[in-house]
C-alpha cells in the first residue's frame, strides 16, 4: 500500500513536470515567432525609411547641383567680360577640363596661346578669384596628392556633388555658341564628349538625369 502511494506521488509529480515543460515550450515558441514578427516589421519600416531618405538626399543633390552650376555660370560670364571669352579647353578628359574650369576662375591659371595649354602662374600674378571655393568640392588631379587641398600649389577639378567631374566645355564641339556645363546627375552616366551614333543626346535614357537636363540641339 505504501509502495503503491509512492507510485502514485511519483507520478503526478512526472506529469506536473512534463506540464510546465510543455506549457513552457509553448511560451518561447510564441516568443520567437513574435521576435521574428517584429524583426520582420521592423525590416519593412527600415526600407520605407531608408529609400525616403535616399530620394530626399537625392533631390538635396540635385538642388545643390543645379545652385554650384549657376554660381560657374555666372563666373564664366564674368571672366568672359574680363578676359574676351570664356576658358578653353582641349581635348576630351572630363577632368582635365573640370581642371580648367576650376583653376581658370579661381585665378591660378592662364592660358598659353602657344601651345593651347593651361599653366600655374607665379603666386604673385595670381587673378582674384571668381568663386566662393569653399561652396564647392573638389578633388585633386594627381592620385599622389589624394587628401590635399592646397589650391595654391596642387592642381583640383570640380566635383559634382556625386563626386564626378564637372562636364565643361568651350569651344562646343556641337559647333553651339557659348559653353557646355552640366553634372551627369544621380546615375554618374552621359557624356557629350563620346560620339553618338544617331546625334541627338536627349533620347538617351542616361542623359535625362543630367544637371541642368538634356536641351535638344543645345549640346
Amino acid at each position: 500500500m505504501e509502495n503503491h502511494c509512492c507510485l502514485g506521488l511519483i507520478e503526478n509529480n512526472f506529469e506536473m513536470i512534463k506540464f510546465h515543460i510543455n506549457n513552457r515550450s509553448k511560451t518561447v515558441g510564441f516568443t520567437l515567432i513574435e521576435l521574428m514578427v517584429v524583426i520582420i516589421v521592423i525590416g519593412i519600416v527600415g526600407g520605407i525609411i531608408f529609400s525616403g531618405a535616399g530620394y530626399v538626399f537625392e533631390k538635396q543633390a540635385i538642388r545643390q547641383a543645379q545652385a554650384e552650376i549657376e554660381v560657374l555660370e555666372v563666373a564664366l560670364d564674368e571672366y568672359k567680360r574680363q578676359n574676351g571669352q570664356y576658358p578653353l579647353t582641349f581635348g576630351s578628359e572630363n577632368k582635365f577640363n573640370s581642371f580648367i574650369l576650376l583653376h581658370s576662375l579661381y585665378g591660378t591659371h592662364e592660358l598659353v596661346e602657344e601651345d593651347n595649354t593651361w599653366e600655374r602662374l607665379d603666386s604673385s600674378e595670381y587673378r582674384k578669384s571668381l568663386i566662393p571655393i569653399d561652396k564647392f568640392s573638389y578633388l585633386p588631379m594627381d592620385q599622389d596628392d589624394a587628401g590635399k587641398n592646397n589650391l595654391n600649389e596642387i592642381d583640383h577639378y570640380f566635383t559634382d556633388p556625386w563626386g564626378e567631374p564637372y562636364i565643361y566645355q568651350f569651344k562646343r564641339k556641337d559647333g553651339n555658341s557659348g559653353f557646355l556645363l552640366y553634372s551627369k546627375g544621380p546615375d554618374k552616366q552621359a557624356d557629350p564628349f563620346n560620339e553618338i551614333a544617331d546625334g541627338f543626346p536627349e533620347k538617351r535614357p542616361e542623359d535625362r538625369d543630367n544637371v541642368p537636363p538634356s536641351e535638344p540641339g543645345k549640346w
